[in-house]
Formats: C-alpha cells, sequence, structure tokens
C-alpha cells in the first residue's frame, strides 16, 4: 500500500469517527430536556412501624434537567383518599429524587390504595401506594 493510499484511509477513519460521534451527540441533546416536561411521582415502598401503622414512601423524578417546578397542595398535587396534604413536596428539584417523604398509614389499612397526583406543565401522572409484600422496603433496598 503506498503512502498516500494510507494517509486516505486514515482520513476517512477519521471522519467516519467524528461523523459517528457527532450523529450521537445530537441524539443525546435531542434526549434531554430543559424544562416544559412532567414530574413522575413514585411510589417506593413500604415498611412497618413499631406502634402497628404502616409508612409508604415516596419520591418523583423531574424529567427536566434544569425547571423545578413549584406546585401547591391542591388538585394539581394531591393525595386521596382522605387528605390531600400528606406532606408531599410542592418545590421539585431535577431529576431523580428518591425516598423524599413518608405518609403513615393507619394498621389496618388492608388492600386499600393511596394515590398520589401530581400536574405538572399539563401532564397529570398518579404513584399508587399498596401493602403488597412486593414492595416492602428494608435498609437493603434503600442503599
Amino acid at each position: 500500500m503506498s503512502k498516500h493510499t494510507s494517509e486516505a484511509i486514515s482520513r476517512v477513519n477519521t471522519l467516519l469517527i467524528a461523523a459517528f460521534l457527532l450523529g450521537t451527540s445530537s441524539v443525546v441533546v435531542a434526549d434531554t430536556f430543559q424544562y416544559g416536561q412532567h414530574v413522575e411521582p413514585a411510589y417506593e415502598g413500604w415498611r412497618p412501624n413499631a406502634d402497628g401503622t404502616f409508612s409508604f414512601m415516596f419520591g418523583y423524578m423531574n424529567e427536566n434537567w434544569t425547571e423545578q417546578p413549584d406546585v401547591v397542595i391542591g388538585d394539581s398535587n394531591s393525595f386521596s383518599p382522605g387528605d390531600a396534604d400528606r406532606g408531599q413536596p410542592t418545590h421539585f428539584l431535577p431529576r431523580r429524587n428518591r425516598f423524599t417523604f413518608e405518609v403513615v398509614v393507619p394498621s389496618d389499612w388492608g388492600e386499600r390504595e393511596l394515590v398520589w397526583t401530581l400536574n405538572v406543565n399539563g401532564i397529570e401522572r398518579k404513584a399508587y401506594a399498596t401493602l403488597k409484600d412486593d414492595y416492602l422496603v428494608d435498609n437493603m433496598v434503600i442503599v
């Protein structure tokens, strides 16, 4: 192979790598949003309390990279059944925020569901909390 052919192949390889990297980076940029996206409430699980009650643990995923929405307690940030205000956040930091708060339910909760409804940027999402065994949380799960 001549020196010129080798140099030409090297240039083509460099251009192909550059084109690949540019194409890949544009995909990453297209998949990130600075603002205008929803916040996904998340039920993390439950744990028993010493007094016989249970604590449901919640977090959230703010799909925005920079926007930190504020959502007051009310129709757009509430729990049901019962009291709409269960100590949930009203200010949402970017990205994933696990085990942000707990809601204590009575010992006779049974098979009912506690639903956290959150509406951010016009998109409503819900997290459903139950006492199903699959959601039992211990320290290893939290770690």
